[in-house]
């Protein structure tokens, strides 16, 4: 059976070649926006999910075996009694801004959910990574420099952590690899259940 990634994530492609697999991509065309779950964690979920059943229809039609692999990342801050802030991939500049000032001398949750599907049978698995990922305190001209180096772009939560946002991480609780966009442990455990030799 084929192994296909859901996403055109240079991140999650380069996870997934770390591991010495054979893939193929198939970008999803599902509607992200189409999730309106306020629940950060369940969100995340159901849009991992549609990746992953966009996708399996389109090779399912194309007469295509295929194990399918999507995952959706979101960061989120506890604001007390005022409930959470949802970070997705910021729509500008200011925006992207914004994120990385509230993340200043604190700490945000980084979630990522993979969801896959294995077509031949219809089986489908599902795995939610939590992280906490802990900024030094940032000063302007930082967040300047940052933002012109585009890394914010396509990014969720406006920051690519194995790029230049690493000079500004004092610490990470949880999975490097989750914070990137496809926690492999997690990856891992779906794979035994499913069958799939990895080791």
């Amino acid at each position: 059976m084929k192994l296909f990634l859901a996403s055109n994530s240079p991140r999650r492609k380069e996870i997934l070649k770390s591991l010495n697999l054979e893939f193929s991509v198939s970008v999803s065309d599902f509607d992200e926006s189409s999730i309106i779950e306020e629940n950060p964690i369940k969100r995340c979920v159901l849009i991992a999910k549609g990746k992953a059943e966009a996708v399996s229809l389109k090779l399912k039609n194309n007469g295509t075996d295929a194990f399918i692999i999507a995952a959706d990342t979101l960061i989120y801050k506890n604001n007390g009694s005022c409930g959470k802030t949802v970070f997705g991939k910021p729509k500008s500049l200011i925006e992207a801004e914004a994120m990385l000032t509230s993340y200043s001398g604190k700490f945000h949750n980084v979630i990522t959910a993979v969801y896959c599907i294995d077509s031949l049978c219809g089986k489908e698995y599902k795995r939610v990574n939590i992280s906490k990922v802990f900024f030094k305190k940032l000063e302007p001209e930082e967040i300047t420099s940052y933002l012109k180096t585009n890394e914010w772009r396509d990014a969720a939560g406006g920051y690519k952590i194995q790029g230049a946002a690493s000079l500004f991480i004092k610490k990470i609780e949880g999975s490097y690899s989750g914070v990137m966009g496809l926690p492999i442990c997690d990856l891992y455990e779906i794979f035994k259940k499913a069958g799939i030799s990895v080791l």
